[in-house]
C-alpha cells in the first residue's frame, strides 16, 4: 500500500515539471516589449540632481525588440555587445535568438565590456531602460 502511495506522490510531482527552454521567447513576447521604440529623452546629472533630457530629435534613434529578445537597431542589425539578460518589470527573460542576427561588425575583433542584464521598466508604450553605468535612456512605442 505504501508503494502506491509513494508512486503516486512522484507521479504528481512529475506531472508538475515542465520545460523551461521554450517559455522564454513566448514570455518575453506577451510583456509587450518586442517592437520599435523611439528614444525620446535620457538621464542627465545635473547640479546634483537626476532630470530627464531631450534627446536629438534631428537624428532619431530607434531601437528594435524582437519577439526572442534580440535587440536590433533600425537597420536591423545587432550589436556585438548586447546583454544576454533583459530584466523586464523585475522579471528575468535570457535572449535566445530563434532566427539568424546579422551584426553592426565583424564582433570576432570586438572586446566588449561587462553589461550582462539590461534592467527595463515597462509602462504601457513608455520603456526605461538601464544600461549598467551608462545613464537611463526613455523610449516610446512607434
Amino acid at each position: 500500500m505504501k508503494r502506491l502511495l509513494y508512486f503516486s506522490v512522484i507521479l504528481l510531482f512529475l506531472s508538475n515539471c515542465k520545460n523551461d527552454t521554450d517559455a522564454v521567447p513566448m514570455d518575453f513576447a506577451t510583456q509587450s516589449v518586442p517592437g520599435k521604440w523611439l528614444l525620446t529623452e535620457t538621464e542627465q546629472t545635473v547640479n546634483g540632481k537626476q532630470v530627464w533630457q531631450s534627446a536629438n530629435v534631428v537624428q532619431p534613434e530607434y531601437i528594435i525588440f524582437r519577439s526572442d529578445g534580440v535587440i536590433l537597431n533600425e537597420k536591423e542589425e545587432a550589436s556585438c555587445c548586447s546583454p544576454q539578460i533583459l530584466n523586464v518589470n523585475n522579471k528575468a527573460f535570457e535572449i535566445k535568438p530563434q532566427q539568424p542576427v546579422n551584426y553592426t561588425q565583424d564582433c570576432s575583433q570586438i572586446f566588449c565590456g561587462s553589461c550582462p542584464v539590461w534592467d527595463i521598466e515597462l509602462k504601457g508604450d513608455v520603456m526605461v531602460i538601464s544600461k549598467c553605468q551608462t545613464p537611463r535612456a526613455k523610449y516610446v512605442r512607434k
